[in-house]
């Protein structure tokens, strides 16, 4: 009922992640992947902190891999990119519904419980991606597989946690602000609208 309920939202969520990878995902600056993964994390604490049920998160992930794979273009939609991106995307949020079942589903709003979500996912979740791309598509060797997971891993981790933290702290005294008492199909016209102007931004700027 609760997603349901909130299905536009989730949407929303699932868009602005699909939007940064589309956005930052195609600059050329340092640890672009630390950057990337640090906004996904935290977009995703923030949506699990509102919408703490189980399965919200990789339903989020989801609605971002469809949002990469539809910002690509049919022409795009290589085999190397759909491996890259969208795997390592989904890879992510794998991990972060895992262990946000395992140290939120108690208490959702403990900034520890944030942090051992975050931390863990980007050191489990990169390793994993470092793994397949050095063993099942031989693109890496044994100096790039170390820092990628020793260096960029670790630093995500270490941001990922942190940015989360602090935006729930920003966010904490608007935790109780519903739209209750505003008209739903205003609140959905509205969210409907972002919606779509989020998805023409990321086909555009592809």
């Amino acid at each position: 009922m609760l997603v349901k309920r909130n299905f536009l939202w989730i949407i929303l969520f699932g868009s602005l992640i699909g939007l940064n990878e589309t956005l930052i995902g195609s600059t050329h600056i340092h640890y672009r992947s630390v950057v990337l993964s640090t906004i996904t994390l935290t977009l995703l604490s923030i949506a699990r902190s509102y919408f703490p049920k189980i399965g919200t998160s990789l339903l989020i992930i989801i609605i971002a891999v469809l949002f990469k794979i539809n910002s690509f273009g049919i022409h795009a939609c290589t085999t190397n990119n759909l491996l890259c991106g969208p795997t390592a995307l989904l890879l992510l949020g794998i991990g972060y519904e895992i262990f946000a079942s395992v140290f939120l589903s108690k208490n959702p709003h403990k900034s520890w419980n944030y942090v051992l979500t975050c931390g863990i996912t980007a050191i489990l979740m990169f390793s994993v991606f470092a793994l397949l791309q050095m063993f099942i598509l031989h693109s890496w060797d044994t100096a790039k597989l170390v820092n990628y997971i020793f260096v960029s891993g670790s630093l995500t981790a270490v941001t990922a946690s942190g940015m989360s933290v602090f935006c729930l702290y920003l966010l904490r005294p608007y935790r109780s602000f519903t739209f209750a008492r505003a008209n739903p199909y205003v609140v959905n016209g509205i969210l409907g609208t972002l919606i779509i102007g989020l998805w023409l931004l990321g086909v555009i700027s592809a």
